[in-house]
């Protein structure tokens, strides 16, 4: 333990006296921060033409609307790409939604008032990325509705309600600023192992550390405790920023934040460590870092939805690591719902593939240098 700490000390003062690259640590994320909160706050919702394809809604019909009806609106969802699920009552409907039951990604009720129906949608809103999408899904659906019933007669209005499920108002710029904290903790840790095993060995002080008492795994150690310090001094300047310049105040849960915190930094470090492997040059490991962490910014449904991308893309995103570095966050943060199971599941398999990748990265570095 001392030996690491005596590791970890010099790691510190090292990054310290580096101004520049401490500058750009720290500046780097919040620049996302302030062009992203900029671009993307607020609360509005314009609308998105699009169509959905194969996804589930809650419906709940009044007692008053006929059996012709109900086949009406299950025709139309079909025809939509849409799959309704037929709540039993209000509360059920309310609960599908907010909970995401049976796949279930919004909800939707029927009601009929002397001729006139009154629909009423209802939309997680923990899922503020994909607002804009279920939003244009609900007024093409009543405009499929409203041209079979009444030939564009205007029988029918729509209201649309959030379901809140945290403490703390979920906005537009929460949400994003979830997703920046989210790229932090990636790109933190993707480029970790790589700057201190692959410039260090390049610079041959790993081959000069080899020569002492020290051991590779108090090197290790000290190394990713350092990058563990910094990052997370990172993302409180990020979160304090985000208070004081767009008045964000997240609902963290600070057990589920830390567990995400210490898993996807481990995670990227693994990936990062896995580049080091595969390309031994520091500067080639980097480059290859820094392209993958570009295509998973935008392909992991961090600024934008994945249901507006084509379908192979959505796939290619679900194959992210950031992907679910994001989700995670966004639950933690209390911007976002998920069911505890996939949390702890996508929490567990980041461990897994650190534990794998990490100390594969450290061995294979200090027996290359060794011969």
């Amino acid at each position: 333990m001392k030996m690491t700490l005596g590791i970890l000390k010099a790691f510190l003062k090292s990054r310290i006296r580096d101004k520049e690259a401490l500058f750009w640590t720290l500046a780097f994320p919040l620049m996302f921060l302030i062009i992203f909160g900029l671009a993307f706050g607020g609360n509005s919702t314009s609308s998105v033409s699009t169509e959905a394809d194969e996804m589930r809604y809650a419906i709940y019909l009044g007692e008053e609307v006929a059996e012709e009806m109900e086949s009406t609106i299950v025709e139309t969802s079909e025809s939509m790409g849409l799959k309704p699920l037929l709540a039993n009552s209000l509360s059920d409907l309310k609960e599908s939604v907010e909970k995401g039951y049976d796949g279930v990604e919004f909800g939707m009720t029927l009601i009929e008032n002397d001729g006139v129906f009154d629909v009423k949608a209802f939309f997680n809103a923990g899922a503020m990325n994909k607002m804009q999408f279920y939003q244009s899904i609900v007024t093409n659906f009543v405009t499929e509705i409203r041209k079979d019933m009444a030939g564009f007669e205007n029988i029918i209005t729509v209201e649309t309600v959030d379901r809140e499920f945290t403490e703390e108002p979920v906005t537009n710029t929460g949400y994003i600023l979830s997703g920046v904290i989210a790229v932090s903790i990636s790109l933190s840790g993707i480029t970790a192992l790589i700057i201190s095993f692959g410039y260090y060995r390049k610079q041959d002080i790993i081959k000069r550390l080899i020569a002492t008492p020290l051991r590779g795994s108090h090197f290790l150690a000290a190394d990713i405790i350092n990058n563990l310090l910094v990052s997370i001094v990172t993302i409180m300047i990020i979160m304090l920023f985000a208070q004081l310049i767009f008045q964000v105040s997240f609902n963290m849960n600070i057990i589920y934040f830390a567990v995400t915190y210490l898993t996807s930094m481990f995670v990227m470090m693994g990936l990062g460590g896995l580049f080091l492997l595969m390309f031994r040059e520091p500067n080639a490991a980097m480059n290859a870092a820094n392209v993958f962490s570009t295509i998973m910014m935008f392909f992991a449904g961090v600024y934008f939805p994945l249901e507006l991308m084509p379908k192979w893309l959505q796939r290619f995103g679900h194959f992210l690591p950031m992907t679910y570095v994001a989700e995670n966050i966004r639950f933690s943060l209390g911007q976002d719902y998920m069911q505890l199971s996939r949390f702890w599941t996508i929490n567990a398999v980041f461990l897994i593939i650190a534990f794998i990748a990490i100390p594969l990265m450290g061995r294979t570095i200090f027996k290359l240098e060794q011969k």
